[in-house]
């Protein structure tokens, strides 16, 4: 059966995680260094991102296909260059909790290569947004040259709603961490309900279920199916996490991580459980 080679994906995780959606949609820019910057400010764990494709094939830190929500672009990511985006006001938007405006501060679009070149250190969780199996190839190739150079001591995770790319990914690099694709998140949660032994665990193509708390009206933040993912030995991660005390009743409930567009929040409910210093 398949087993992962993993890269450090489980090295981190002897408490839960705080993952910085897109840094923050909410406190700064979302993608783009200046809310990562902030994100790691809050003691974040993990910068998760979304990436898409550019035109000439370049990995691009964005969430939508289009550019119109996030920057003072016009039409799909893929229609432009990277020469195009890089000129692109990724503040143009965005305005703050204080009412204070970004537009003209010089916050442009980043390149996965530059993210993971600006945080060398920063554990990153990777959403491939294109249905594309050619954003899959682009991504390993990024990430298989990181790693060759750090010796594969990164921490790093893949995911993807589209089964056919997260597939793809893991037929061409094997040895990087991935999420669960809903598919087989549901396989867990309808199957498998007595207890396995450990020597089973490496029927699993993944390390990490990344879910919301409920999904077509399916509750997925109940103890029985956390601890039923533990039972196997793979990680269980909640997006996205904004209110403080659903927060620490998954924190409580022993959730491996917590996605929050708001990591200020966050670092107050890690700390008062022990999982963060105070310092």
């Amino acid at each position: 059966m398949y087993k992962h080679k993993n890269n450090s994906a489980h090295a981190i995780a002897d408490k839960p995680l705080l993952f910085a959606h897109r840094g923050s949609t909410i406190l700064a820019p979302e993608n783009t260094q200046a809310a990562f910057d902030l994100a790691l400010q809050y003691k974040s764990d993990v910068l998760e991102i979304d990436v898409r494709l550019s035109r000439d094939g370049h990995v691009i830190v964005t969430h939508d296909e289009t550019l119109e929500r996030t920057t003072n672009g016009i039409g799909t990511v893929r229609s432009h260059t990277l020469q195009a985006l890089k000129k692109l006001d990724a503040g143009y938007s965005f305005i703050d909790l204080r009412g204070r405006p970004y537009r003209g501060q010089n916050i442009s679009l980043i390149t996965l290569p530059e993210l993971l070149e600006i945080y060398p250190d920063t554990p990153v969780n990777i959403d491939i947004k294109d249905n594309d199996t050619n954003a899959a190839l682009a991504v390993a190739s990024v990430l298989n040259k990181v790693l060759a150079t750090t010796m594969g001591q990164r921490w790093l995770n893949v995911g993807s709603f589209h089964e056919s790319v997260i597939s793809h990914f893991r037929v061409i690099a094997p040895h990087i961490s991935t999420a669960a694709s809903r598919v087989e998140v549901a396989r867990l949660y309808f199957g498998e309900h007595a207890k396995i032994n450990t020597d089973h665990v490496s029927k699993y193509q993944y390390n990490y279920l990344q879910i919301p708390r409920r999904y077509c009206g399916l509750p997925l933040d109940r103890q029985r199916f956390i601890d039923k993912v533990h039972q196997r030995q793979l990680k269980i991660v909640f997006w996205t996490i904004n209110d403080a005390k659903t927060m620490s009743r998954l924190l409580m409930r022993k959730a491996d991580g917590l996605v929050t567009d708001r990591p200020d929040i966050a670092l107050d409910e890690f700390q008062k459980l022990g999982f963060k210093s105070a310092d």
